[in-house]
This record gives structure tokens, C-alpha cells and sequence, in this order.
């Protein structure tokens, strides 16, 4: 009797011991599977048959696909992608680290720098260990820096080499013929006044787009900055005989950076004019709702091809390039216009018919 109460003691240990075990690693468990929910990689463990033992939520997002119905099936069944596939099969042939980057077209339009690993036990090749890093928005800004600094150069190098043409045409004697000397100072001038123009505007879109970008924010009367903003193009106006309507309701305000605001609607406003036709109109009007005011310019210009309405908030994206130039337009205005409004949270839009006049609008949020 005495001997099987001891081996019931020692059984009831032992059975203590594997329960503290099993407690500890459901613990471990549960805490791998929380680290592997929680992380922006996406990570897919693959059998040696490449069957899909176990995927983490990211997964899931990126291919359009459930945990539950892919676990067990073969990679290439779960997830449609031949490059993935090849990387997987390299990586479980040659039992060693692969490092590629991929692009998808399905679900969406995606790069992915993908980092497979052989999973080994004994040197014998047991799985894959394959991590998903998005790099979307990382190509996606590359892309945007490259295409800035080849525009940057080109808008640069058109006034700069006219500038030089002609310096080194009145070096070689034609500054002594008064007729045309004077017209070259003249072209020297406009194209120096370009190159300013062009460096302003990268000034302010730099400011406008930088993370430490501060708002000096005040109460706003949005018909007295409209108003203000309209005094400086009463000449171009009466050149072209543009009639212009301020319907903003006095006393509409709102709280934002009065400076800021203001070049949006010199933006806006250039635009409106540049681009309209000879006795034209412009009309400011303002909407207000629950908890938004939108400023809008509409004008009767030249409108603009259904084709070029996504990208016309863009750096340097021009319809018509020549004359955009023509008319001293450097191609950033807008761009500032939307960045400065989205500094405030605000929206900007854009509704327009080829010859029949345009209407863009921004959107700021009310404050109490």
C-alpha cells in the first residue's frame, strides 16, 4: 500500500511537470503567434513540400487570401505567384538564405523585397521561412524623386541655356547694335524672371511638403483675403477683360494660416485668369455644411481633357505645356495648393469640361 501511494505521489509529480510544460508553452505559443499577428512583414511558413503550414494576418492583406483555407494547400495554390514559387523551390534545393525583390500585379500593383530562409533540423531541409516586406511606397517615392529632379533639371536648363545664348551673343558684339540689344536684355530678363519665379515655388512646395512644416493659425474672414488677393490682378484682368465675382458670404471664417491660405487662392485665382478666355468670367463662392467649408473658383476657360483630371494636381504635370510656358507657369501651383490644404486636413478637388471652364475647390474643416 505504502508503495503505491509513493508511485501515485511520484506519477501526481510528473504529471505536475507536464502540465507546468504544457502551460509554458501554450504561453510561448500564444505569445509567437501575438508577435507574428502584430508585425507589417508578411510571414508564411512552408512544409518541405511547400505545403502552407502556418501565415500571419499581413499575408493575408497582401494576397487577398484566408489563414484557414490556405494552411495545408501547396504555396502555388494559395498564392498565385510563379516568382514566389521559383524563390521557394531555390531556396528548399539549395538549403541556403535568398534575398530578391518582386513585383505583383494581383490583387494590386505591388513591390515586395521577399527574404526566404531554409528551415533545417539535423542539416536536412524540413521548410521555408519566407518574411514580406511592402517596399511599395519606397519605389513609389523613388520613382517621385527621380521624375522631380529630371523636371527640376529641365525647367532649369530651358532659361538658363536661352540666358547664356544671348549673353554670349551680345558679348560677341551685339551689344553695340541698341535695336536689338535691348530686346535681348529684354528675353534675359523674362527668362530670369522664370527662374525666380520657378525657385519661389520650390521654396514654398518644399515648406509646404516638409513634416516640421508649422501652421501660424488665426481666425480667418475668407471674403476679406479673397478680396485682399484680388488687388493684385486688377491689371490682369481689365487686359482681358475678365469680369470676376467674390460670393463668399462676409463673415465666413475659419481657423488656418492666413499667409498660406492666401497663396492658395493666388493659385487658384492665377489659373483662373492664365487660362480663360477674353472677356471671360471668374466666380469665388463658398459652401458651408455641418462640419465643412469649401471655397471654390470657377471660371470660363478653356477646360480641361477628362484624361488629364487625375494628375492634375501633380508636380510640373502641364496640359498644355507650351502654353503654360508661354504664360509664365512654372507647373508647380497646384501641387502647392494641394499640399498646403492637406497640411490643414483639409481635401482639394476638381470639376471640369474640355471648353467649357473649369472648377477647383478645397475643403477645410470647421473649428468651433
Amino acid at each position: 500500500m505504502i508503495f503505491f501511494k509513493k508511485k501515485l505521489k511520484e506519477l501526481n509529480t510528473v504529471i505536475a511537470g507536464l502540465q507546468e510544460k504544457i502551460f509554458f508553452l501554450e504561453r510561448e505559443s500564444r505569445k509567437d503567434q501575438a508577435i507574428l499577428n502584430s508585425m507589417i512583414e508578411g510571414v508564411v511558413v512552408l512544409a518541405a513540400d511547400t505545403r502552407i503550414t502556418s501565415l500571419n494576418p499581413t499575408v493575408e492583406k497582401i494576397f487577398g487570401i484566408d489563414a484557414q483555407e490556405a494552411t495545408g494547400k501547396l504555396f502555388l495554390e494559395a498564392i498565385r505567384n510563379n516568382e514566389l514559387n521559383e524563390l521557394v523551390s531555390d531556396v528548399l534545393e539549395k538549403k541556403e538564405f535568398i534575398s530578391k525583390e518582386i513585383s505583383t500585379v494581383w490583387p494590386l500593383k505591388k513591390h515586395f523585397e521577399i527574404n526566404a530562409s531554409p528551415i533545417l533540423e539535423d542539416k536536412e531541409i524540413r521548410g521555408c521561412l519566407l518574411v514580406i516586406h511592402d517596399i511599395t511606397e519606397i519605389r513609389k517615392l523613388e520613382t517621385m524623386r527621380r521624375d522631380f529632379v529630371a523636371n527640376v533639371s529641365h525647367e532649369l536648363k530651358t532659361p538658363l541655356t536661352s540666358i547664356k545664348g544671348f549673353i554670349e551673343t551680345l558679348l560677341e558684339g551685339a551689344l553695340d547694335d541698341k535695336e536689338n540689344s535691348r530686346h535681348f536684355l529684354e528675353i534675359i530678363r523674362d527668362h530670369a524672371n522664370r527662374l525666380d519665379s520657378l525657385t519661389q515655388d520650390l521654396l514654398i512646395l518644399s515648406s509646404a511638403e516638409s513634416k516640421e512644416a508649422q501652421l501660424d493659425l488665426s481666425s480667418i474672414d475668407l471674403k476679406e483675403l479673397a478680396d485682399k488677393v484680388l488687388l493684385g490682378f486688377k491689371a490682369q484682368l481689365k487686359k482681358k477683360d475678365i469680369s470676376i465675382r467674390n460670393e463668399i458670404p462676409a463673415g465666413l471664417t475659419v481657423q488656418a494660416d492666413s499667409d498660406k491660405i492666401e497663396q492658395v487662392l493666388t493659385n487658384l485665382i492665377d489659373n483662373a485668369i492664365k487660362f480663360n478666355r477674353e472677356k471671360g468670367w471668374v466666380r469665388i463662392y463658398s459652401e458651408e455644411t455641418h462640419s465643412k467649408i469649401k471655397v471654390g473658383v470657377e471660371d470660363s476657360g478653356f477646360g480641361i481633357p477628362e484624361k488629364d483630371l487625375p494628375r492634375i494636381f501633380e508636380r510640373f504635370y502641364r496640359v498644355d505645356k507650351a502654353r503654360s510656358r508661354e504664360l509664365g507657369g512654372t507647373g508647380l501651383g497646384l501641387s502647392i495648393v494641394k499640399h498646403i490644404v492637406e497640411l490643414h486636413g483639409g481635401s482639394v478637388g476638381l470639376e471640369s469640361t474640355e471648353g467649357l471652364g473649369s472648377n477647383f475647390f478645397f475643403s477645410l474643416q470647421k473649428h468651433d
